[in-house]
């Protein structure tokens, strides 16, 4: 496993990706590497074609899907969108996104422009993938679950089945031990809360659906790009019920380009300035953090100290050396 690893990020090395991506855009571009030789659709295993440095065509017919069209003829606009791969966060980023403070204050769009660690968040290779753009539509932030057999064969040949009224979204058989295996990193990594309800499904199609050759590979990439693995899916962790989350993503320390840096407390080295926080995102800058200054002075908050920036609530910027 160590030696394959290795060749892969050598690989990675030579296509000039040897770091982990910093945002989603550039998740985009790494994620189309990870998937070069297997350019399949996850939810309807429908033939990629690529487009642009991260785009993609998806051929309908080798997968047998039919566009989902409830209300007479499809539009222009589902018709695009129903041609196009997305990339698709199998746990919704909002699920993430709505424990940070930036969340609360703007939503995504302000999460983007405000905390540096949601944009690592949305950028994890972990959770990304390709779906038909419908497909990604329709599913929005919807949770997995059973559906009746009324929905069978929405889209076709496609066995993805989405019920929006009952919000449930039940997909194929072949990876829904995929789906439990990133489920449960995340919530490991992100302290996402999983009911009882969920954890039970999720330990049952990871037993049913035990790790594939092709989830085997794309791990083994995307391990060799981040610095770490998915421990459900490397054997490192085993879910149960009641397992106690690690939050490691929450934290600097938990992102691989963050862990090499040098200690800062005491070190002397530092300049003789106060920590700058952000009043919005609760987020605070040292002085050598690149975004120290780049605060609007309304939303400025000035702290003397780690612990009194630490005691207000306030966490390290994620792009701090």
């Amino acid at each position: 496993m160590r030696i394959v690893v290795g060749c892969l990020l050598a690989l990675l090395c030579s296509v000039g990706l040897a770091a982990e991506p910093k945002n989603f855009e550039q998740a985009k571009v790494s994620l189309k590497q990870i998937y070069q030789g297997s350019e399949r659709t996850f939810y309807c295993d429908c033939q990629i074609s690529w487009v642009g440095r991260s785009g993609g065509r998806v051929d309908h017919q080798s997968c047998g899907y039919q566009i989902y069209s409830p209300k007479g003829l499809p539009s222009e606009a589902t018709l695009a969108r129903a041609a196009r791969s997305e990339v698709e966060h199998v746990i919704p980023i909002s699920w993430v996104g709505k424990q940070l403070q930036c969340w609360q204050n703007g939503g995504r769009k302000n999460c983007q422009q405000q905390d540096p660690l949601f944009n690592l968040i949305e950028a994890d290779l972990f959770n990304l993938t390709y779906a038909v753009g419908q497909v990604n539509g329709l599913r929005s932030d919807l949770p997995f679950g059973m559906v009746d057999d009324s929905f069978k064969g929405q889209f076709g040949k496609c066995d993805i089945r989405i019920d929006t009224r009952n919000r449930k979204v039940q997909p194929t058989a072949s990876i829904r031990g995929d789906i439990a295996r990133i489920a449960f990193y995340m919530a490991d990594r992100y302290n996402l809360r999983l009911s009882r309800q969920d954890q039970q499904l999720y330990l049952a199609w990871h037993q049913q659906d035990p790790v594939s050759a092709i989830e085997s590979l794309r791990h083994e990439r995307t391990a060799a790009l981040t610095g770490r693995s998915n421990p459900f899916v490397s054997g490192e962790k085993q879910w149960q019920l009641g397992f106690k989350t690690s939050g490691i993503g929450l934290t600097a320390a938990g992102w691989q380009s963050l862990q090499s840096a040098p200690a800062i407390a005491s070190s002397g080295n530092m300049p003789d300035k106060p920590l700058h926080g952000n009043r919005n995102s609760k987020i605070y800058h040292r002085p050598d953090c690149p975004n120290y200054m780049s605060m609007a002075p309304a939303n400025r908050v000035v702290f003397n100290s780690v612990a009194a920036a630490e005691r207000e609530g306030y966490r390290l910027a994620a792009n701090c050396p």
